[in-house]
């Protein structure tokens, strides 16, 4: 078969053309426009040749019988080629090589000194960014390790969870509460708590006949178990930030810095990020010290971290910002570094109760302070709530919104605990009666009124202790 192009003016002459050349069976391929001209590519069959016209073809290497020998495998001729091209390489280089020896000793006065430095410096931007991509690589893996390691204690939990709540379903389902408190039984069991502390909740709450006294002894149990001695501020010293990641803590540092620079001056107040090999980690960390004025500085290893360190001794306040990953790790090297140094954790209040243990499960680790960010964004801070009633642990500073300025240094855990008592999910069931709804209406107005009523507390007793 054999293929053919017409031209003519139109598709109709064209076709035409081709029925009149070819017959009417031939076949038409394609059709387009060529200078204003219609093109048809029409396929035709070809006569077979005579033995007089064969006979050229029959003389060739491809009509012997050797040319039907199987051809090699795809690897075997890559492989051939490949060993071919570095044949090549090598012998073009050792010609290149001998020229350039030839040619410096023809001109002894001429040496390429200055080529090769130059040649050298060329080359050195491609191996930084060769090892920064390692580095990138390598902290990818990790944190992608973490993420599985916590989303596999994250399961556990909850089948711990699970477990525990199968056997307290039969212990709660005895117990007789009044029926104006089954919507906040309800509530609670829908909530996000873990199943020890409602367990303790309910079991406070079953002496109570009314939805108003239930939610003031819910307050009091649970700000009397959160009740911490609270930590001071990191305003002088050296401090060090660490946590989960995505927890704000470079953010953290940056309103700590803002803080201090204040009350110390921004030439006092030096920010140092530690090995933090996030895309992006560093611009974000200039970004948020020039806003406060202060000197920010990257260290990349423990030798570059303890030169910075001896350098800037008279600072007022060293703040050192720490990555998520291999958090124990980076904690322990600073701590060889300098034995003075302060740790503090940095969690969002409405953590999970394995990223809290993943946290505070090394007890080689020293806090000194427990911080909490996102603090407006916490709906639901019942894993935290039962972490500050097993462990003691003093609350420094909180954070709330997007600016460096929103730093929280008087943080109450009676509000902490008044914000998840106003988020649980308490409807009145459509059976109750409209007196129960106005319970329910009443109790979250009168813990409106504590709340306003706590705030103006403190100070009203310190004017009178003045």
């Amino acid at each position: 078969m054999e293929l053919k192009r017409i031209l003519a003016r139109d598709a109709r002459s064209a076709n035409e053309k081709a029925v009149a050349q070819y017959g009417p069976d031939v076949m038409v391929i394609s059709t387009s426009q060529v200078n204003g001209l219609t093109e048809l590519i029409v396929a035709v069959d070809l006569a077979p040749l005579t033995p007089e016209e064969a006979e050229p073809f029959l003389k060739t290497d491809f009509a012997r019988p050797h040319s039907l020998k199987p051809t090699p495998k795809f690897d075997v001729l890559l492989g051939q080629t490949l060993d071919h091209n570095k044949r090549t390489s090598r012998e073009r280089q050792a010609t290149q090589v001998a020229k350039s020896i030839v040619e410096v000793s023809a001109n002894p006065t001429h040496t390429p000194a200055v080529k090769t430095k130059t040649v050298a410096h060329k080359a050195s931007k491609p191996v930084a960014d060769e090892t920064d991509s390692v580095k990138a690589q390598e902290h990818d893996s990790l944190r992608g390790k973490e993420i599985v390691a916590l989303v596999r204690e994250e399961l556990a939990s909850l089948r711990r969870e699970f477990k525990l709540g199968q056997q307290m379903a039969a212990w709660q389902g005895g117990m007789p509460l009044p029926a104006a408190l089954n919507p906040l039984r309800d509530a609670l069991n829908d909530a996000p708590i873990p199943v020890a502390l409602r367990a303790l909740l309910i079991d406070s709450i079953k002496d109570h006949d009314n939805l108003a006294d239930a939610m003031g002894a819910l307050q009091r149990q649970l700000s009397h178990a959160v009740a911490q001695t609270p930590a001071p501020a990191p305003m002088t010293g050296m401090h060090v930030l660490a946590g989960p990641s995505g927890a704000g803590k470079s953010l953290m540092v940056a309103r700590l810095a803002q803080s201090a620079a204040v009350q110390h001056g921004c030439e006092q107040v030096m920010v140092i990020s530690y090995q933090d090999q996030r895309a992006g980690a560093w611009n974000q960390t200039q970004l948020l010290s020039a806003q406060s004025g202060v000197d920010c500085f990257r260290a990349s290893s423990a030798a570059t971290l303890k030169l910075l360190l001896e350098e800037h001794a008279d600072r007022q306040l060293v703040i050192i910002d720490t990555p998520g990953v291999q958090m124990n790790e980076r904690l322990a090297d600073i701590r060889a570094l300098r034995a003075d140094v302060q740790c503090h954790a940095v969690v969002p209040v409405d953590a999970s109760a394995a990223t809290l243990r993943r946290v505070f499960e090394n007890t080689d680790n020293r806090w000194a302070s427990l911080m909490l960010s996102k603090l407006d964004e916490a709906c639901q801070p019942w894993a935290l709530l039962q972490f500050l009633t097993e462990k003691t642990l003093g609350v420094s500073v909180a954070s709330r919104g997007d600016r460096t300025a929103d730093l929280v240094q008087d943080v109450s855990m009676g509000d902490l605990v008044q914000r998840a008592l106003d988020n649980l999910p308490l409807a009145p069931s459509d059976e109750a009666s409209p007196s129960l709804r106005d319970a329910a209406v009443n109790s979250l107005a009168a813990s409106k009124l504590s709340q306003i009523a706590a705030r103006f507390q403190p100070e009203t007793t310190g004017m009178t202790h003045e």
